[in-house]
């Protein structure tokens, strides 16, 4: 007889590398998912029956420097209790600010924190509209290389602000400097996409240069937002660069926050077929819990009220997000020898659920995500009173 820390049993569990179910029962010993036999035990066994079992979410972008900037959410509250095991700061710090970042919240949440660097040295620190410099000239690469030196598996990647209050007279040259920096953090082996926040475009910068410029395994954050030029022609239909450079290997995130999305932007992408590859919440301190940004799991639910398929959300939450962060080994499939982090799920049909968004348009749910219980490295850290 072989005794293991604990068997989840007769879930749906989430394949999510091949984005499907299958009724089976996962083992979990010393941190790390193992492989069942018929003679294999445990004291702590979990049923799942009717319910969902799915590698640890993963937020790819929220903004948890608690304390630290007044825009940061606490991982803690709102990460472990929706069934997120791992996140990645969206950049709110810079070169300035990043250690006191790891040191006062990355090195004690309980999720796994990674996060982007801002290309601006002091980052995202309070939603002023002018406060994160974008000029060329102020980047601090030498500040940046020594970070990654420093922080090789914690930094994930750069952050671009890509928007009018952020660029200025300066057009699309932040980006290219950008993606300069990160040709060079790269050459010296490290994990380094950029990521950049799309809104609100000067005139001086368009759609098509913008989408032209992002490469493979970049990623563009925001991509239904709703301001200036969009994703969208002007017959609503998708532009062909936008096509261009999902089929090239650029990672479309829908990044939810409030005022990145609207119903109409998601249902007309979504009629095209036009799904993000990662879903995440973009929570600040101000948005986590209150409606319409509120949580991953609320955003999972929004995207499915608007037509996208239950196992493509959940597959944006996991594999994808997890390849984006180059942590395919650390998180997001469920797989013999990798770190048992789980979240079981009810996804619950509904039909009396309205969302509205935050400019007005309100839509019927059919889908809720409700967590019930969450696994980190093999220890139960979050479980409803009732399951």
């Amino acid at each position: 007889m072989k005794k293991i820390d604990m068997i989840i049993r007769n879930g749906q569990v989430f394949d999510s590398v091949n984005a499907k179910f299958e009724k089976k029962d996962i083992g979990i010993y010393q941190g790390v998912f193992v492989a069942l036999d018929e003679d294999t035990q445990s004291n702590n066994e979990v049923d799942a029956e009717g319910n969902y079992v799915v590698p640890g979410i993963i937020d790819e972008h929220a903004h948890l420097n608690l304390y630290g900037t007044i825009i940061g959410a606490n991982a803690d509250t709102v990460c472990i209790p929706n069934g997120i095991t791992t996140a990645c700061d969206g950049g709110t710090c810079g070169a300035s600010n990043f250690e006191q970042f790891y040191m006062s919240n990355i090195v004690r949440y309980e999720s796994t924190v990674y996060s982007y660097l801002n290309v601006s040295t002091f980052g995202n620190k309070s939603l002023c509209k002018h406060e994160e410099d974008h000029d060329p000239a102020d980047f601090r690469e030498d500040l940046i290389d020594s970070l990654f030196e420093k922080y090789p598996q914690v930094l994930r990647g750069l952050k671009v602000r890509m928007c009018k209050e952020t660029l200025g007279d300066h057009g699309i040259s932040p980006l290219h400097v950008g993606i300069e920096m990160s040709e060079h953090l790269k050459a010296k082996g490290y994990h380094c996409p950029v990521a950049i926040h799309y809104d609100d475009l000067p005139e001086n910068v368009t759609v098509k240069e913008l989408f032209g410029t992002m490469r493979k395994d970049d990623v563009i954050a925001h991509v239904f937002q709703t301001k200036a030029e969009t994703i969208f022609d002007e017959n609503g239909k998708i532009k062909d660069c936008v096509w261009d450079a999902k089929k090239r290997g650029v990672y479309m995130d829908d990044c939810h926050g409030r005022v990145h999305w609207s119903y109409p932007n998601l249902q007309n992408a979504f009629s095209q077929s036009f799904y993000p590859d990662i879903i995440s919440s973009d929570l600040v301190r101000v948005s986590e819990y209150t409606r319409p940004g509120f949580s991953l799991l609320y955003a999972m639910s929004v995207n499915s009220a608007a037509g996208m398929p239950t196992e493509k959300i959940l597959q944006s939450v996991t594999y994808t997000p997890a390849k984006a962060l180059g942590i395919e080994e650390k998180a997001g499939v469920i797989r013999e020898g990798a770190p048992a982090d789980v979240a079981i799920l009810d996804i619950r049909d509904v039909k009396d659920k309205t969302f509205t968004d935050n400019y007005g348009n309100s839509i019927s749910g059919n889908k809720l995500f409700v967590p019930l219980m969450t696994v980190k490295g093999g220890r139960t850290a979050y479980r409803q009173i009732f399951f």
